[in-house]
């Protein structure tokens, strides 16, 4: 099983659900499926190739987002100041709406993959709560 790196978490909910990791030493968006006849995310991801200005784009977003997570599990800042909340960091609102956008008018894989994710070793230290840096193992499924 060959594992790559996770650049970002953008959404977690039962499980993680977009953000960027590479699949095949490329970086991608990836999004899990929704289904509505079953009303749940399914295990299954559409993976888009994104460009090396969405990656700066998407990693500085990623950076302030980290640096108020640390915060916030070290009891500097309160859960209002979340960056996501907007109007808080004018810069992440930009980035957040450019990225958005983008995310659009992606053209996906033909194929869906489903994900293996896992923690990288060494963050035992770090506060209860923080997100671990993650590295996950795609597989195509079989149309």
């Amino acid at each position: 099983m060959k594992f790559e790196k996770v650049h970002t978490i953008g959404d977690i909910y039962d499980g993680i659900r977009s953000g960027t990791a590479d699949l095949d030493g490329v970086p991608h968006h990836f999004e899990s499926v929704f289904n509505d006849d079953i009303v749940e995310y399914t295990h299954d991801f559409r993976l888009c190739p994104v460009t090396a200005e969405f990656m700066e784009r998407e990693l500085r977003a990623w950076a302030i987002y980290r640096d108020w997570e640390a915060r916030y599990h070290l009891g500097i800042e309160p859960v209002e100041t979340h960056p996501g909340h907007g109007g808080i960091v004018p810069e992440y609102d930009a980035l957040s709406e450019w990225l958005k956008a983008q995310i659009k008018a992606l053209v996906p894989l033909p194929s869906f993959y489903t994900a293996t994710f896992r923690v990288l070793p060494g963050q035992e230290a770090l506060p209860s709560g923080i997100l671990r840096t993650l590295e996950v193992s795609w597989e195509r499924k079989s149309t």
